[in-house]
């Protein structure tokens, strides 16, 4: 949880909050997000409760679903100092250099170009707030 700013250094390692680190937590799944806006980081939890909701579906479109995720998502871990590495391909498709906000997603975060979370953040809120007020928050 929570919104943070930190660099992506020369070698494409950036930094995750030391309040995002779990010792059981070192493996991360990474892929850009649906909609080309930012790159998701996934726990395992995550990845599995996904491929759990793709195995319910048809076979031919399941296979294509987990050719997608498999050949779309990276896995990663985290080093000793709490760094990963975001592959090029992805720093380059989604414009993540220098400086990048990283925001809490419940159950994954996300990694954002600063341009891109300000313009989405003004849209997340104006739809966020109409549900968050029926949950009593």
């Amino acid at each position: 949880m929570g919104e943070f700013r930190h660099a992506i250094d020369g070698k494409s390692r950036l930094t995750i909050p030391s309040a995002w680190r779990y010792e059981e937590e070192a493996e991360f799944f990474l892929r850009p997000s649906s909609d080309g806006q930012c790159l998701k980081v996934m726990p395992l939890a995550e990845v599995e409760r996904v491929r759990a909701q793709a195995a319910q579906l048809p076979g031919p479109v399941r296979l294509q679903l987990l050719r997608e995720l498999g050949a779309g998502t990276r896995q990663c871990r985290l080093d000793k100092a709490g760094r990963l590495v975001v592959p090029e391909d992805f720093c380059g498709a989604l414009k993540l250099a220098g400086e990048v906000v990283l925001a809490g997603a419940i159950e994954s975060f996300e990694i954002w170009n600063p341009g891109a979370w300000a313009d989405a953040k003004a849209k997340v809120e104006a739809v966020a707030v109409q549900h968050l007020a029926s949950f009593g928050l």
